[in-house]
């Protein structure tokens, strides 16, 4: 097959997905939109999408549509840009539909999104051989306006790590995608992917700190104003943690201060200086309700998998652990109930050289 017959069908049409949508129609390649929500569509229904900021353009995507088996049937590559909170859901859905050979790319995966994908697929439709990847953060920096007339790229990374599980498919993967995302580099195995969970750590904590702007509605930018010197320093101790759990496995992980210099260009001294100097960051808002992604999703699909992971090593996250007790309170939520654990991606019976085999080949053992 021509690289240019490809064809997407992208999962979810919010901010991620629509800039997917609209970047790959840019790139030439035929596009299926998706969401479950009809609402999402209102504004591409009568026009087509513009592409602004980065990119400046106008693209028409070839399908928007609510019936997930007409966006995925034939389809080559399927990336489901949903919230993270509903992958399991999404996957047992897919399942259903999906055929040998497809490609499914969660855009991200968070921490641990490729494994639960994987179990929810095996459980739903055992026979299926399908390959399951996953990104490690979002390739753009992007909004949809508020009524939906324009795209916004605030910025493209300049590098962004993909694996799939098994491991061997990621090189097959990234030779189909490279051309289209050239800034896609391959990491070792889809817990490398899940431990780089950037927004884990730039989330959370930022929205506890700022409660009295967030539950009194006052407009901030989330990465500029809302990160101060502390709340730096507090995160580089997340963030030094999250390092550390990655070491019990195996895989050094890039410091956050060392990822925003290399995907963004970004420069400074420390943490606080590298996001003030963060172009793409500097229009993007704080959440109006703790009932927000960053501090929703981003907890019980980013550091309560990390604290999980942690009963394979016996390590400890002290800084993790009293966030994530903190935003218990705060929201009053037990985050650590609903939250990703190692039942919900099929590794609570392995050991860690068990999950290595495990994510290299693919095989269940145990």
């Amino acid at each position: 097959m021509e690289e240019k017959d490809l064809i997407f069908a992208i999962i979810g049409a919010g901010n991620t997905g629509q800039a997917l949508a609209g970047y790959l129609k840019l790139k030439g390649y035929t596009v299926r939109l998706y969401d479950r929500s009809s609402w999402r569509f209102h504004y591409l229904k009568h026009h087509d999408m513009n592409l602004g900021d980065v990119f400046s353009s106008t693209q028409h995507i070839d399908m928007l549509t609510t019936d997930l088996k007409e966006a995925v049937n034939g389809a080559d590559v399927i990336i489901v840009s949903t919230v993270s909170t509903a992958h399991a859901e999404v996957a047992q859905k897919l399942a259903q539909t999906l055929e040998n050979d497809q490609v499914v790319l969660l855009h991200p995966g968070r921490t641990g999104g490729a494994l639960i994908f994987k179990k929810v697929v095996e459980n739903t439709k055992k026979d299926l051989k399908i390959t399951i990847g996953e990104f490690e953060t979002s390739l753009f920096a992007t909004r949809v306006t508020q009524d939906g007339a324009k795209v916004r790229y605030y910025g493209v990374k300049k590098n962004v790590h993909m694996a799939t599980i098994p491991s061997e498919k990621s090189l097959e993967v990234n030779i189909m995608m490279k051309n289209i995302f050239p800034q896609i580099e391959l990491a070792s195995n889809v817990l490398y992917t899940s431990l780089s969970n950037y927004g884990a750590m730039l989330h959370p904590a930022p929205v506890v700190f700022n409660v009295g702007r967030v539950e009194n509605g006052l407009n901030y930018t989330h990465y500029v104003e809302g990160i101060t010197p502390s709340i730096a320093r507090f995160i580089e101790k997340l963030d030094a943690e999250r390092i550390k759990l990655g070491q019990c496995f195996g895989i050094r992980l890039r410091p956050i201060t060392v990822w925003l210099a290399d995907v963004y260009g970004s420069k400074g001294n420390n943490l606080f200086e590298l996001l003030q100097n963060t172009k793409a960051y500097h229009s993007i808002l704080g959440p109006d309700t703790l009932q927000h992604r960053y501090l929703i999703e981003d907890t019980i699909t980013g550091l309560v998998p990390m604290i999980h992971l942690t009963k394979k090593c016996g390590v400890r996250l002290p800084a993790i652990e009293t966030l994530v007790n903190l935003i218990n309170y705060l929201v009053d939520i037990d985050v650590m109930a609903f939250g990703r654990n190692l039942e919900d991606m099929g590794i609570r019976k392995m050991k860690i050289d068990e999950i290595s085999q495990y994510i290299t080949s693919g095989v269940r053992t145990k």
